[in-house]
């Protein structure tokens, strides 16, 4: 308690500097997003080389995917549970993380000689990833035309400082790359172009997101929405709607069909992962639906360790955030502080498709949860993009002044203290 009391003064300390200082005059909107950026890099580059090896959710798992791809120079069959003695239970994925990271595998083993080096080597992959993600929130927010600061610092703050999400993007994880593929669809789909350019990078990007998880497949359902949602408004054709949908599914399913053959042809199933799991055994629907739902809810704010032992209470600071976003948007508040939406070029079917990506998405995961009690929250990076803009939107209305700074010091002494705390705690 005092050392996370210690941790949270200097934290606080530094939002109090940082919000008198711009109380009067906003600083530039590129300082602010460079403070997150920089935070976020350091944060990160912390746990790469201060987190014990294999001291992360399931990495000695996917590092062995990877070693027996090296070694056997083929892909690895699943033949055990989770909880078993081998710890190999991430063998039924799909390979492409582990394809693309088999180079780094080799030139550790070859120049260090040592599995500690040779995870750090592969952290820092999942740390360029997220640094692609903070080049394609910025892309897509342009091509929705958000122009609020406060948006703009919160979202960006959100993908740069989110505790769980500088956590797992600093450890071997194959969900660092789908967050990343994640947020280059929803680029694409912000585009709204319906060339034949933009159809087959959007299958290519879908197919090798399938490659990587095929949880990627809750994007599906946007892409026929936003096609079919043109033809209706007219924007473009039936016929170029239609084409769109074909080229998209055409060239993402000649990319995944082959290794759901070769799933169904080794497993007798297309989803094998269900296969290393023993279903728990709830006391009642709502008593399992309720633990998963929390599960998730604090697995994706704030969480560290080899099983996400380091959490509270870190995961109520995030929790009480959504509460207030909630409470910002009740009437009373709303009447003085409007949120306007003329500022923003988001189209009402573009609202939708993501609100269907983020619903298919959360009742996958808390199927999961419920089925096996593994859903957590690193399972949502993939739309965190539409998840945070939807906190800043909630958040708009209150009566705060400096909002953009505050939003920066916010996530700056939540993501700084959360590291601090766990290095701390780690082993």
């Amino acid at each position: 308690m005092l050392t996370a009391a210690l941790f949270a003064l200097g934290a606080g300390l530094f939002w109090f500097v940082l919000f008198q200082r711009h109380r009067n005059q906003a600083p530039e909107p590129r300082t602010l997003l460079t403070i997150l950026f920089v935070t976020g890099l350091l944060c990160r580059l912390s746990f790469v080389f201060l987190t014990p090896t294999f001291y992360a959710p399931d990495e000695e798992s996917h590092y062995k995917y990877i070693q027996h791809l090296v070694e056997q120079r083929s892909f690895p069959i699943q033949t055990s549970k989770l909880g078993e003695y081998t710890n190999d239970f991430e063998y039924n994925q799909p390979p492409l993380y582990y394809l693309l990271l088999t180079p780094l595998f080799w030139l550790g083993h070859a120049v260090f000689g040592e599995v500690s080096a040779t995870v750090i080597l592969l952290r820092l992959v999942s740390v360029l990833f997220w640094g692609a993600n903070v080049w394609l929130v910025k892309i897509w927010l342009r091509r929705l035309e958000i122009n609020n600061p406060f948006v703009w610092t919160f979202v960006m703050g959100m993908v740069c400082l989110l505790p769980t999400y500088v956590f797992v993007s600093s450890v071997v994880n194959n969900d660092n790359l789908l967050t990343t593929l994640g947020g280059a669809l929803l680029c694409l789909l912000a585009r709204r172009e319906a060339s034949l350019k933009n159809s087959l990078t959007t299958g290519l990007v879908l197919g090798l997101a399938l490659l990587t998880k095929q949880s990627a497949g809750i994007f599906v359902p946007a892409i026929v929405l936003l096609a079919l949602g043109d033809g209706l408004q007219k924007r473009t054709s039936w016929a170029t709607a239609i084409t769109r949908i074909a080229i998209v599914g055409s060239v993402s399913a000649m990319l995944f069909l082959p290794r759901a053959f070769w799933n169904f042809k080794t497993y007798g199933s297309l989803t094998p992962e269900f296969l290393i799991l023993s279903p728990i055994p709830w006391p009642s629907f709502l008593h399992g639906i309720a633990a998963a739902a929390h599960n998730i809810l604090k697995t994706f704010w704030a969480v560290a360790g080899i099983t996400n032992n380091i959490a509270y209470p870190f995961p109520l600071v995030g929790m009480a955030l959504m509460g207030l976003c909630l409470l910002a948007q009740q009437e009373g508040i709303r009447a003085h502080s409007p949120t306007d939406h003329s500022k923003s070029g988001i189209s009402s079917i573009m609202v939708w498709a993501l609100a269907l990506t983020v619903i298919i998405n959360i009742g996958l995961v808390l199927r999961f949860g419920y089925i096996s009690g593994m859903g957590q929250g690193r399972h949502l990076f993939p739309v965190v993009f539409p998840l945070a803009l939807a906190l800043a939107s909630g958040l708009r209305p209150l009566p705060i002044k400096s909002p953009a700074v505050q939003a920066v010091g916010f996530w700056v002494a939540y993501a700084v203290v959360f590291t601090a705390f766990s290095l701390k705690r780690f082993p």
